[in-house]
C-alpha cells in the first residue's frame, strides 16, 4: 500500500517540451504532461524512497528563466488533483509531501496552500 505520495517536476523549461532523457528526476515517476496525460518514467535509482509504499508525480515544467516556478497547467493541477484523491479514498493515512522533504529540488508549487485548498486534511500533508 502507498504511504507516501510525493509531488515533483521535470526540473525543464516551462513549454519546453522535453525528451524523457532530459528530466531532472533520481527516482521512478508517474509524469503529468501539459495536456494532463500519464505517462512513465523509470529510474535505475536506489534512493530510499524508491520502495513500493512511495509514490512520485511529476509534472513536466517546473522551471522558468532556469529558476523553480510553479509553471504547471490547469490540466496538469486536474491530473494531479485526480491522482492525490484517489490514493486518498483508498488510503486514508496517505502522506503527501513535495520533492524539497526528500531531494535537494523544488518543484516549483506551493504544495500545502494548493492541497489546504483542495479540502485535503492537515494529517495528510507533510
Amino acid at each position: 500500500m502507498i504511504e507516501y505520495l510525493i509531488i515533483h517536476s521535470t526540473g525543464t523549461e516551462s513549454g519546453y517540451i522535453p525528451e524523457k532523457k532530459e528530466y531532472v528526476l533520481s527516482v521512478s515517476c508517474d509524469i503529468i504532461h501539459y495536456n494532463g496525460q500519464l505517462s512513465k518514467y523509470k529510474s535505475n535509482s536506489n534512493h530510499p524512497s524508491s520502495k513500493e509504499n512511495y509514490k512520485h508525480i511529476a509534472y513536466v515544467g517546473g522551471l522558468l528563466n532556469n529558476k523553480p516556478y510553479d509553471t504547471a497547467t490547469w490540466r496538469q493541477y486536474d491530473s494531479m488533483e485526480y491522482i492525490i484523491m484517489y490514493h486518498l479514498l483508498y488510503n486514508q493515512h496517505l502522506k503527501i509531501g513535495s520533492s524539497e522533504l526528500f531531494f535537494n529540488e523544488n518543484s516549483g508549487i506551493k504544495l500545502k496552500s494548493w492541497l489546504k485548498g483542495l479540502n485535503v486534511n492537515n494529517k495528510n500533508i507533510m
